[in-house]
């Protein structure tokens, strides 16, 4: 039998696992070129260090994933079946998560390699799949009753996810110190500083979540 016609606006489950797969691969190697420490280090170092070392590798990391042969997804209609939480926002939120917490367990201090494969293999390698079958939701986030703004932006899909990407990596960072450090014990004013820092991060990551939404179901090329 003849196959027909490929639909411009159909695409197989199987090309879009591997595009995730390869956004994966993408997204470890720019953890490998960024100044990441071993050890957990202080808000300071993240804001002075690790954030302007993300700013000049934007550019070329945009670029990198803009390269990437990305297919059309396929909007399927489901009748009767909600996405709810299950978007592509909040899928690529976990899967970024997924991909530092994995990126750690192979580089950092007590590195357990054999965790990290178990990791991609049972949850990594899940919401890829869920990626690829994905459907268009509408669940929002920033509905938080905050003066907090995040002011950033993201022109197409590739921005959205280095947006969220190097979000998390930020947050993730900053975060290991709290996990180590007795806080009764932290100066006020560091206190306020990680308060205020999360507070800001978490409504801007919040905001990529739905750049990242918003972004992949629009046509390549197409206006935002």
């Amino acid at each position: 039998m003849l196959a027909s016609s490929p639909s411009p606006f159909a695409a197989s489950p199987v090309s879009l696992t591997d595009y995730f797969t390869e956004l994966a691969r993408q997204s470890v190697c720019f953890f490998d070129a960024l100044p990441i420490e071993r050890t957990p280090q202080p808000l300071a170092y993240a804001l002075e260090a690790l954030a302007p070392a993300i700013g000049t590798m934007k550019p070329d990391g945009l670029r990198q994933i803009r390269e990437l042969d990305r297919p059309v997804p396929a909007i399927t209609a489901q009748a009767g079946r909600g996405t709810g939480l299950n978007t592509v926002g909040m899928l690529t939120d976990r899967f970024t998560i997924l991909l530092i917490k994995e990126w750690s367990l192979r580089h950092k201090a007590n590195a357990n390699p054999a965790k990290a494969d178990e990791l991609f293999r049972v949850q990594t390698a899940d919401i890829i799949a869920a990626l690829a079958h994905a459907q268009p939701g509408s669940s929002a986030l920033n509905s938080k009753i905050t003066s907090i703004k995040s002011g950033v932006t993201a022109a197409d899909w590739a921005e959205a996810f280095w947006g969220l990407l190097t979000t998390n990596l930020l947050m993730w960072e900053s975060q290991e110190m709290l996990y180590i450090k007795d806080l009764s014990r932290a100066p006020y004013q560091e206190l306020r500083d990680y308060i205020g820092w999360f507070s800001r991060s978490n409504i801007q990551r919040n905001t990529y979540i739905e750049f990242c939404e918003q972004r992949y179901w629009q046509p390549v090329g197409g206006e935002p």
